[in-house]
């Protein structure tokens, strides 16, 4: 009988160190949980956007040329072609294109960043995560976040000398108008890092200044007319009615519970037609959640919490580089901030500047954006004011607790959108639907 106590005894710890080995192993079970919330996560997004009801997510989509040209019709232009050729529901398309943007992004992040950045931070939900947590997936911000990374992927080419200066101008440009007709907000904060990125290919074949400035902002010149257009061509009352109404000849294959027959549209379509874009007013910055939490404060502790999330752990050798890419891309998006929906441009703004890092990286290399960051005189106090976390322990438990709302802050957001909330909504959804719908 002793033996027998003493063998069940060692088979017990070892069967303890062996689950103490698994959990302790935090990185990689933090990459399959993200993985999983992916997996699980994209049925749920696409079932709660199944209607042309959903004016915000599939409505976005939805925005076409049926009225005249218009900013953000492109990709509506195409849904509504293919709808009519080939009598296919326009829903359905409209997930296709959704589920391929992020998974394609997903795909070119982990091409530049995969060995840069912790892949728990890559699979979060401040990137890949991001859009199916918060419940934007059926929107173009995941599209117009890979067409950059396209553009980047087009100038490691030429630099690698795989592809002629004159290709890689086309299809940078091309891939521009593309993110620019489908949404303008790209010329704002895309635009400006592919014209640094040319000046320096530029500076580095010996031009002067001047010249590699003007060089450089004159092979986007049409990424800079379709920018244009897109500001001119603002959209009309008449044009979202135009719209809605295209889409109405089309009932027999667009599902709705009924705001496809309105006598007008609302949503995405309707604020085509609206005389301002929604920004933040007087009230709004005043708001209050819970009598305690100020938006604007708890925006701010967000955006600073989403740069240590970036920067890592200390004393990795990347963090200065990382930290004044981070810095350089969020002057480009400081006036995307001024509109509603801040969770979104932050993950644009986290998502772009991992790319950005990740090309900067490969073909200059860190010390080169190192060098070029120390010239700034407030690197030195960003690396005091934004430091990285004290080890990838405490790094992954807080990503863990961390939520980041895609619209107005509340607390209840907060809880739904980190991962734990999202696992917990994932299993109320399932749940739902195999045992009580």
């Amino acid at each position: 009988m002793p033996i027998i106590n003493i063998k069940q005894l060692n088979i017990k710890n070892l069967r303890k160190n062996f689950a103490l080995e698994i959990l302790s192993n935090r990185k990689f079970s933090f990459e399959i949980f993200f993985t999983i919330l992916i997996i699980v996560g994209i049925p749920l997004n696409l079932y709660k956007n199944r209607f042309y009801d959903n004016s915000w997510t599939v409505g976005e989509w939805l925005i076409s040329y049926a009225g005249g040209f218009v900013r953000r019709g492109l990709p509506g232009e195409l849904v509504q072609f293919f709808s009519r050729k080939y009598s296919l529901s326009p829903i359905v398309l409209v997930w296709i294109l959704s589920v391929f943007a992020l998974l394609s992004l997903a795909l070119i992040i982990l091409y530049f960043c995969k060995d840069l950045f912790e892949k728990s931070f890559l699979l979060s939900q401040l990137i890949i995560l991001a859009p199916i947590s918060e419940d934007y997936l059926v929107r173009k911000d995941t599209l117009i976040v890979f067409l950059y990374g396209l553009s980047l992927l087009i100038l490691k080419f030429l630099y690698k000398g795989n592809i002629s200066w004159i290709s890689s101008i086309f299809f940078v440009n091309f891939f521009s108008v593309i993110a620019i007709l489908s949404h303008e907000s790209y010329g704002i904060w895309g635009l400006p890092s592919l014209i640094f990125i040319l000046y320096m290919f530029e500076r580095s074949n010996k031009k002067n200044r001047i010249r590699s400035i003007f060089l450089a902002l004159a092979s986007l010149m049409p990424a800079f007319i379709s920018f244009l257009l897109c500001w001119i061509y603002k959209g009309n009352t008449y044009q979202s009615l135009s719209i809605h109404q295209s889409w109405q000849s089309l009932s027999n294959i667009l599902p709705s519970t009924g705001s496809l027959y309105e006598l007008i549209p609302s949503g995405a379509i309707a604020a085509i037609g609206y005389e301002s874009s929604r920004v933040y007013s007087s009230s709004l910055i005043s708001q209050f959640n819970l009598l305690v939490f100020w938006h604007p404060g708890m925006w701010l502790l967000t955006i600073f919490l989403t740069m240590k999330f970036f920067i890592g752990v200390d004393k990795n050798p990347t963090q200065a580089a990382k930290r004044f890419i981070l810095c350089f891309q969020l002057l480009a998006f400081l006036p995307m901030f001024l509109f509603v929906d801040i969770g979104r441009w932050i993950f644009m703004w986290l998502s772009s500047s991992a790319l950005l890092f990740g090309f900067l990286e490969n073909i200059f290399g860190v010390n080169m954006i190192i060098k070029n960051s120390f010239r700034l005189k407030g690197s030195r106090i960003l690396s005091k004011i934004i430091p990285g976390f004290s080890s990838i322990k405490n790094y992954n438990r807080f990503l863990l607790f961390f939520g980041l709302p895609h619209c107005c802050w509340s607390v209840g957001r907060f809880l739904i959108s980190n991962p734990l909330g999202f696992a917990m909504k994932n299993l109320i959804f399932y749940f739902k639907l195999l045992f009580i719908e």
